[in-house]
């Protein structure tokens, strides 16, 4: 009779271990794709970034043109 407790917990601790893995493995690949898709963001907003700093460029040069005197008149 304590044979078949101990069989019968025995069994589910693996039963218990088994689902504890498989949902591990769930996890770990869902935190890869997450990492996965944070760098690929990453990229992103940095390209996003660098568009903006070349527009500001754009839009302060031509600022300043319109702070130049007009061109004499001939």
């Amino acid at each position: 009779l304590f044979d078949t407790h101990k069989t019968t917990a025995i069994t589910e601790l693996e039963t218990k271990i088994a689902f504890l893995e498989a949902a591990n493995d769930d996890l770990e690949r869902a935190l890869l794709s997450q990492h996965e898709r944070i760098d690929r963001l990453d990229v992103i907003v940095n390209e996003l970034r660098n568009r903006l700093k070349e527009q500001a460029s754009v839009i302060e040069g031509l600022e300043n043109v319109s702070d130049e005197p007009p061109p004499p008149h001939y």
